[in-house]
């Protein structure tokens, strides 16, 4: 019998975030009888972490984010950090995140060891070098890696754009999603509410923060509010620095009953489940996990016109996709809100789509990447 190969995982911590669900899906679901997984995350922090199948080894450096971190680490030498990894440990070494991990993993001098980057949202030269010294030093970081991952065409298309002699090394695989367990968990009953069933529930979720719209989205429920009769509430799912700005505005445009802040939800797809309508309203996107839950959940989509978008739904034919400015996800949100037809179309688009996405087993590219680097 041929020896496991070993593979490390790097990434900053477990939390509630799509990458981190997504990165537990992936290692979760590789054939335990080729590869023996192991996970290092810089920080311990991390809800996602008690759904780590037991034999997938996890390590770490720090309890918890302290101030300076950030700083730290560009001072510090990667292939020292890479070092301190113990990499020459492993056959193949996964830098599942821009950033940090993989400036740690650009340290990795040792030719036997084969280095993957991953890439989950649309490149630019200042997100790329972020946790950079230098740009010269994130090209040839980039320029080390065996091969780069990119989650969806147009993030891959981004990256080259910056640095189009990585066009041999990139490529793209769609992320993994555990469709068994979304809808295993969808059936757990663990509300804290109840959704009014004679209102038309929206569900988003994901971090509160700037690039996911939600304060455009909150002014365009507010528009649409005033211009039907019908019923409808949005159910924003997750955590972040907005919350209290957006609570504020809420309370502020008299929205309590059209709008609610559930906060993060450990399981969000009971919730997701019920909902008549999943709207992701985001300026920018790599691959949205959301909206695949959703489809697995056969929930129909609204969203605007972000990286990855088109490849999830086929160019609109499985979702409606909108352009990026708010006065056009105000008229697709009420387009939808009192066509109830168009909307019932959309939820047997989605039924179509969960059964296509759930044929397309990325884990098997993955697969097939660590057989043949």
């Amino acid at each position: 019998m041929d020896a496991l190969k070993k593979i490390l995982f790097i990434h900053p911590d477990l939390k509630g975030g799509g990458a981190e669900r997504v990165l537990v899906h992936l290692v979760n679901a590789l054939p335990k009888d080729k590869y023996q997984v192991t996970l290092f995350t810089i920080f311990k922090e991390g809800i996602n972490k008690k759904l780590l199948h037991p034999v997938i080894n996890h390590f770490y450096w720090f309890s918890k984010v302290f101030r300076g971190y950030s700083v730290l680490q560009k001072i510090i030498p990667a292939s020292f950090l890479a070092n301190r990894l113990k990499v020459n440990d492993y056959d193949i070494v996964v830098a599942y995140l821009e950033h940090v991990p993989t400036r740690i993993l650009s340290g990795i001098t040792n030719p036997k060891v084969k280095k993957i980057a991953w890439l989950h949202t649309k490149a630019t030269p200042e997100l790329l070098s972020r946790t950079f010294r230098t740009f010269e030093e994130t090209k040839n970081a980039y320029q080390s890696f065996n091969q780069i991952v990119c989650v969806s065409q147009e993030v891959k298309n981004s990256l080259l754009h910056i640095f189009p002699q990585l066009e041999n090394k990139t490529l793209v695989i769609e992320n993994t999603i555990d469709f068994s367990f979304i809808q295993q968990k969808a059936q757990e009953v663990s509300f804290d509410i109840e959704f009014d069933s004679k209102t038309l529930n929206i569900v988003s979720i994901g971090r509160l923060i700037k690039v996911k719209g939600y304060e455009r989205l909150i002014q365009i429920v507010k528009r649409v509010a005033s211009s039907t009769d019908i019923k409808f509430k949005l159910h924003l799912i997750g955590d972040g620095e907005l919350a209290s700005k957006l609570n504020a505005t809420i309370k502020k445009e008299n929205l309590e009953n059209y709008v609610q802040l559930l906060g993060f939800k450990e399981n969000p797809y009971p919730y997701l489940a019920k909902a008549d309508l999943y709207v992701c309203s985001s300026f920018t996107e790599g691959y949205n996990s959301a909206i695949i839950e959703a489809l697995a959940l056969e929930i129909p989509v609204l969203t605007t016109d972000c990286p990855g978008m088109n490849e999830i739904l086929d160019n609109g034919k499985f979702g409606k996709i909108v352009p990026n400015a708010t006065e056009d996800l105000y008229e697709g949100l009420l387009e939808l809100i009192t066509k109830s037809e168009e909307l019932n179309q959309l939820k047997l688009k989605a039924k179509e789509r969960a059964v296509y996405l759930k044929a397309q087993n990325s884990t098997r590219s993955v697969e097939h990447l660590f057989d043949t680097i």
